[in-house]
């Protein structure tokens, strides 16, 4: 009798241990572990340079949003800067409803890559994000964003790339709004060729 008590005992314990295993919740996991994370280090330094100066005057803010911009007039045709060999990038705080797709938004659709600078987080939207599944995307952003951020209009800058070559400049927003960006390195004059004339031998010989 008294071992079939022990035996009762030890399973009850045995049960109780289980169920609290099975009831305890998980850790909570990273939010950005269902995104891409960018290798900073193949990125160029002056890029990155642009974006640590940016960073540097909001201190506030713990994340950011860096896009493909449109600021460069080529014949009166707006452009991303490629036809200049460059490309032109914005830079601005995160916000609530940045990818919400309404009238003030960036896009409908989240980013799903993302990189860390200065312990601050970039997401970074690409056309790559129309093809990724959504949920944990938006997930993630809103985690990490809190509801309380609007957008900011003034709080945003331009970052003119070169496609070959370590440059980048932070341009603001008065400048992009001229209109007149010059490209960051200057074009090479194009030398027309002059073929040198050459005597007609047959003429010395006659």
């Amino acid at each position: 009798m008294k071992q079939t008590a022990l035996l009762f005992v030890f399973f009850l314990t045995l049960l109780s241990s289980c169920c609290n295993k099975t009831c305890q919740k998980p850790a909570d996991s990273n939010p950005l572990d269902g995104l891409v994370l960018v290798d900073t280090t193949q990125m160029k330094s002056a890029f990155l340079g642009c974006i640590h100066r940016f960073i540097k005057q909001h201190p506030r803010d713990n994340a950011f949003i860096l896009e493909s911009g449109y600021g460069y007039e080529d014949h009166g045709v707006i452009t991303n800067g490629v036809y200049i060999n460059n490309d032109i990038f914005i830079i601005h705080p995160a916000y609530h409803d940045a990818f919400m797709g309404g009238e003030w938004s960036v896009d409908d659709m989240y980013p799903s890559h993302y990189f860390r600078i200065d312990d601050r987080i970039v997401f970074l939207c690409s056309r790559a994000d129309s093809f990724t599944k959504q949920e944990k995307c938006r997930k993630a952003y809103h985690q990490i964003v809190p509801d309380s951020l609007r957008v900011r209009y003034d709080d945003l800058a331009f970052i003119l790339v070169e496609h070959k070559g370590n440059k980048a400049v932070l341009l603001s927003g008065d400048e992009i709004r001229k209109r007149k960006i010059c490209p960051i390195s200057a074009f090479r004059e194009v030398v027309k060729f002059m073929a040198p004339k050459v005597a007609d031998e047959g003429l010395g010989n006659e």
